[in-house]
């Protein structure tokens, strides 16, 4: 059974990737554990009259998961299908957490939302994603509050052309095969005349056939000379709901989720964004 890891801080901005996560998992019938950073502990009222002893005093994740798990069931069609929620209330740390997920072959994506910024793009490059994304052997996927509660029909790949590229997105087409989504292969290309690059894009656009048993994949070439850069390309013909992209070295990743600051105008993501593993 698939299950997704969900780190929180209890706060309004988790709450909606916990939301987020919870669609996910109705979606891919898959059960979810809920990790905290909060640690704190609030105390349960009680009757003293009629008990004669107090309880355990909760804690702030046990009351989150009951809530968001209750607001989900909720929003659900009677009969469908609701996922098993468990707590981690050992480990609070970020290194314990992703040691103790590196332990779970269940865990199949870790989701966490933005720690209070409505981009995605400065918690995707602060210190504490960076080492969840190095220290993550599955997905990562970074959700802004931002980020519409619907089901993915658009996903965009975008491609650094690299090798082991045509492996990742094997990956994402079974982590998402119960989505009847198309995916953009997406190559922004910085230098259309170049015909080595050319002779790559096209590679890649013949591995995608003859590799990948899957429709609804296409390639796109996406020219990108222009100084200012934006993500406008994530929404031509049709809105992008996910942005993927695998992970590379800091200074590449940084290059490319600050392509929509420029001085004149900053270009804010709207979107979640999913960073996957590295794959041999």
């Amino acid at each position: 059974m698939k299950t997704i890891a969900v780190l929180t801080d209890c706060s309004t901005d988790s709450a909606h990737a916990t939301r987020v996560a919870f669609h996910m998992a109705r979606k891919m019938k898959a059960n979810l554990l809920l990790f905290s950073f909060c640690g704190n502990v609030i105390p349960t009222p009680i009757n003293v009259a009629a008990q004669d002893s107090e309880p355990e005093p909760e804690s702030r994740l046990a009351i989150f998961g009951r809530s968001m798990a209750r607001e989900h069931a909720g929003r659900s069609f009677p009969g469908a299908y609701q996922p098993k929620v468990s707590l981690d209330e050992q480990n609070t740390d970020i290194v314990d957490i992703m040691t103790a997920l590196l332990d779970r072959e269940d865990i199949c994506m870790i989701v966490t939302g933005t720690a209070g910024t409505a981009d995605p793009v400065p918690f995707l490059l602060g210190d504490m994603c960076k080492r969840i994304i190095d220290w993550a052997a599955v997905p990562v996927m970074v959700v802004p509050p931002t980020a519409q509660l619907r089901n993915f029909e658009k996903i965009a790949f975008a491609t650094h052309l690299h090798e082991e590229d045509i492996n990742s997105i094997r990956h994402l087409g079974h982590l998402m095969d119960s989505y009847v989504a198309e995916l953009m292969i997406a190559h922004l290309n910085c230098d259309p005349l170049n015909a080595a690059v050319r002779q790559a894009e096209e590679a890649l656009n013949r591995d995608l056939y003859k590799k990948l048993n899957c429709g609804g994949v296409y390639f796109r070439s996406i020219p990108d000379t222009s100084t200012v850069k934006d993500w406008a390309w994530l929404s031509a013909n049709k809105k992008t709901d996910l942005l993927v992209v695998v992970q590379t070295p800091h200074e590449q990743f940084g290059r490319f989720f600050k392509r929509g600051q420029n001085e004149s105008v900053s270009y804010h993501l709207n979107l979640p964004v999913m960073v996957m593993p590295k794959l041999p």
